[in-house]
């Protein structure tokens, strides 16, 4: 049930609202490093009009985002390789990939990203030092870079921030036991609403940051 009412529970709430809202009705999204395809399926929840692709090198994650079907093609292919003609999709979106890559590569992928939208990139990652090892037996999982407000500004983006550090950064009290009370949670949740306008307009106090840069 909660599944179907929140977004994955490292990611604030509003996250995916504000990526949806940055989505226009009937656009085609390629959504590099899709993963298990969750995020996506609950951003596209009601709206069959998106036409969403996916890219992902991790087997297990591939095969449940196909299980999904909000894809209309999943392509099994390590992100920094990937190879589609120039302008393909109406939106390029990165969200919690780049910093799995190490920095230099992070970038060549951003610009691959530039190059293959129509329209718009959408690139989510934490904000700052958020270092995370092996997760689900994936070592695709581990961070090798951080970014940060400045890093996006540098190449042209318009950076929306997400979520307080202390509520959604590595330390914060979603990621601790008594955080994962759902009593708890929901209280986290509301004060992290009453908050959010906050966050997004100054995005150095968030957890994550959203940057957009219109290509077209």
């Amino acid at each position: 049930m909660l599944k179907l009412l929140f977004p994955p529970s490292y990611l604030p709430f509003t996250y995916p609202w504000i990526i949806k809202k940055l989505i226009k009705k009937g656009s085609s999204l390629l959504d590099v490093g899709c993963g298990d395809g969750e995020f996506m399926t609950h951003i596209s929840k009601g709206d069959s009009s998106i036409k969403l692709y996916g890219v992902d090198l991790f087997t297990p994650y591939v095969t449940k985002a196909k299980k999904t079907n909000s894809y209309r093609k999943i392509y099994r292919k390590d992100v920094r390789r990937i190879k589609f003609p120039n302008k393909s999709f109406d939106i390029v979106m990165a969200s919690q990939v780049i910093e799995h890559l190490k920095k230099k590569e992070s970038l060549s992928l951003i610009k691959k990203m530039e190059n293959i939208a129509i329209w718009k990139v959408i690139v989510g990652t934490p904000n700052g030092y958020f270092p995370r090892g092996i997760y689900e037996r994936n070592d695709l999982q581990k961070h090798k870079s951080y970014w940060y407000v400045k890093d996006f500004n540098k190449l042209g983006y318009k950076t929306f921030g997400q979520g307080l550090k202390f509520i959604y950064g590595k330390k914060g009290l979603v990621n601790s036991y008594i955080g994962r009370l759902l009593p708890i949670r929901l209280i986290l949740f509301v004060i992290s609403y009453i908050l959010s306008p906050v966050t997004y307009y100054f995005p150095e106090y968030s957890a994550h940051l959203i940057a957009v840069k219109e290509v077209s």
